[in-house]
């Protein structure tokens, strides 16, 4: 049913990676020569003196954000078949690795732009796709204690 609370769980998925899409990934800012560099989940970019000086699209960690949102969103309106659920969210846990792995990827990027001895800061936005691998991974937990749970119940019959 809707009101378990691995349908909670689940909803957190689709609230954290929605906030992943809105919010910064990482920025790196160098004041004295105005140096900007960011990834979002559109692009990476870096600046100087306002003037781009390096573009590339990232807008592949917004697909699979946004696929993952979908799978989550799929797999809390299919809770009659909990096996299916199941196997949503694994594919929607390895979607949200695939999207964490490249954020990492391409922060580290980042940082080699300018000034590679210095670190840049971690966004909000950065964060969020680990929430929603552990939620994932909560609300897998309980949909397979219900799954025991009713089996169980069967052996009794």
């Amino acid at each position: 049913m809707i009101q378990r609370i691995q349908s909670v769980f689940l909803f957190l998925v689709m609230v954290s990676m929605t906030l992943m899409l809105f919010f910064p990934l990482w920025h790196k800012q160098n004041l004295p020569t105005s140096e900007k560099a960011q990834l979002t989940v559109k692009a990476l970019y870096y600046e100087k003196n306002g003037t781009t000086l390096f573009h590339r699209t990232t807008i592949y960690l917004g697909i699979g954000a946004a696929l993952s949102i979908v799978l989550a969103g799929t797999s809390l309106v299919s809770y009659k078949n909990r096996r299916l659920q199941v196997l949503i969210n694994l594919v929607n846990t390895l979607i949200i690795v695939g999207v964490l792995i490249g954020q990492v990827w391409l922060s580290f990027q980042g940082e080699k732009l300018f000034l590679p001895h210095t670190r840049g800061y971690y966004g909000f936005g950065f964060y969020m796709p680990a929430v929603a691998l552990f939620w994932n991974a909560l609300a897998n937990r309980f949909i397979r204690r219900d799954e025991m749970l009713v089996r169980s119940m069967d052996r009794l019959r």
